[in-house]
Parts: C-alpha cells; structure tokens; sequence
C-alpha cells in the first residue's frame, strides 16, 4: 500500500472518526458537513544510504468541511482537529510500499506530524455547510532498496 492509500487507512482507523466525518476522499472535499479530502501535496528525498535505502517525507494535506453556525460548533471542529493530529503522532510503524519501474519496495512510517487545524475558507458564506478546514500532515517513511 503506497504512502497515499497508507494514509487514508490510518485516518479512517481515528476512533472518533464515524463521529466527524462519513469517508475520506482524494484530493478533494465535498462541500456537505462530515467530508473530508486527503491531497498529497508533495514528496523529497531526506536521506539515502550507501545501499540507496532512503528515508522520504510526504506532505498531505486534509480538507475538513463543517458545520460551523456557532462558537460552540466552531470550538467542537478545532478540537476534533487537535485531537486526530495528536493521535496521527502515535501511528508509527505502519507498513508502506513504493513502487518504480515495475519493482515493488517495502518500508515503514517512522514519525508523523500534524499541525492544528485552521479555518480555510467559508464556502458562499454559508457557515452552516460550508466551513472548511485544513490541516497539514507530514510523514516520514523509508523505503528499503
């Protein structure tokens, strides 16, 4: 399972996650309150050994859309937020394959760091469906050679 579909798998594996949100999709979020959108928004090369073993970080980001017609309901969707990026910290381990020119290749996700999330944007104003959060997710993995 490559970094991408790794990462989906993890998210939906957030025990609160039915709670806030019905499925995650790529690239993009619906505007509908409980979607969510995983984009991969990049990936670079940290280090490589003699052996061209490597070790790579990923950049994600995840749309959120909310409702958000109150303070309360704007407070509970930050927490939600805070709270999955502190769990995502404690999912190191996970396996993950690259694939290139054909060849399949194994490694594992050593650490994974999130930021809080923060508003985005309001969707044609609408803060009862449209509030839109983002929340910028880093991984780093290896793949062995």
């Amino acid at each position: 399972m490559n970094i991408t579909q790794k990462m989906k798998e993890i998210l939906l594996r957030f025990p609160k996650i039915s709670t806030i949100c019905s499925d995650i999709n790529i690239d993009f979020a619906d505007s509908a309150p409980t979607s969510y959108g995983l984009s991969s928004i990049g990936d670079e090369l940290i280090y490589e050994d003699i052996l061209g073993n490597q070790t790579r970080l990923h950049s994600f980001m995840l749309y959120a859309s909310y409702s958000g017609i109150n303070d309360f309901e704007r407070s509970e969707n930050s927490a939600a937020l805070t709270e999955l990026s502190v769990w995502l910290s404690k999912q190191i381990g996970e396996e993950v394959t690259t694939e290139l020119t054909g060849q399949t290749f194994s490694g594992e996700i050593t650490e994974i760091k999130a930021g809080s999330g923060r508003l985005y944007a309001i969707e044609d104003n609408q803060i009862v469906t449209g509030m839109r959060y983002q929340l910028q997710i880093l991984v780093r993995y290896t793949v062995n050679f």
